[in-house]
């Protein structure tokens, strides 16, 4: 499967793009992924699954507060988007799901400025 990224940092004016392939299809593969390709030399760990809580909305929900926060404050993150398609899919199939909206998880549709021919 690939995993197209479309993020913005609070510096840039315009949004990167950065493109990798993957087995899993959710947020936190993504945001782990793209930790590490801003900054390969910290590696993010999402908060401890709490015992008998897993898959726990409250829990979800905290540990993606805390995956939003880190990627704001510490890689200086302003949006990010993905779209997961399958292998030889055109992103004109897909949708953007956005990470970074104030706090909210939402979706998008694709629009060709958001082509991610352009690099990081």
């Amino acid at each position: 499967m690939r995993c197209l990224i479309r993020y913005q940092l609070r510096d840039e004016e315009t949004p990167a793009h950065h493109e990798f392939s993957t087995e899993a299809s959710d947020a936190e593969q993504v945001i782990q992924h793209l930790t590490e390709f801003l900054h390969p030399e910290v590696v993010f760990e999402f908060l401890p699954l709490v015992p008998g809580q897993e898959g726990s909305i409250p829990q979800l929900r905290a540990r993606m507060a805390h995956a939003r926060d880190y990627l704001e404050q510490y890689c200086g993150l302003k949006s990010l988007s993905y779209m997961l398609l399958p292998e030889g899919a055109s992103s004109a199939q897909g949708k953007w799901t956005s990470v970074l909206l104030g706090g909210q998880i939402s979706s998008a549709g694709f629009s060709e400025e958001d082509s991610p021919s352009s690099g990081p």
